[in-house]
């Protein structure tokens, strides 16, 4: 599967965070939107690291763009331990307010029902990068 983020050596995309194997993310800003590809944290120091980095570049992006947009593909993500799950959980909810809106790429239809019940008001999930991407700039 083709990460949904654009090429780096587009001038409007630019890599502000990677960790090779564990993430990359890169800000889009001809659309306003921060593009997470294939977060394969696992271990809990991992996950602490990476909502650290994730915070600094969350209140970038504020800055930048007034609210933000986060088009996370998962499509090819490991699953996490409970423990991990609940840690990344939790740190997300800290880091985005009312108007943000994050939207989840998944693979499957069951692994997007699962995910359905820990949802909160600015999430969404999908199994296209397409119309993630739609709901994240309906309403700019």
């Amino acid at each position: 599967m083709a990460p949904v983020a654009p090429s780096a050596a587009d001038t409007e995309c630019v890599v502000v965070a990677s960790e090779p194997g564990l993430y990359e993310i890169v800000r889009d800003d001809r659309v306003k939107i921060l593009r997470i590809n294939r977060v394969a944290v696992q271990q809990l120091a991992d996950v602490d690291r990476y909502l650290a980095m994730l915070g600094d570049v969350v209140r970038d992006a504020r800055l930048r763009f007034g609210r933000v947009r986060v088009l996370a593909d998962l499509r090819n993500s490991p699953i996490r331990t409970q423990e991990a799950a609940e840690r990344m959980r939790t740190g997300n909810l800290a880091l985005y307010r009312d108007g943000d809106r994050v939207a989840l790429i998944v693979e499957s239809s069951l692994l997007k029902m699962q995910l359905r019940r820990t949802l909160v008001e600015y999430q969404n999930i999908f199994l296209s990068p397409s119309a993630a991407e739609t709901w994240l700039t309906a309403l700019d």
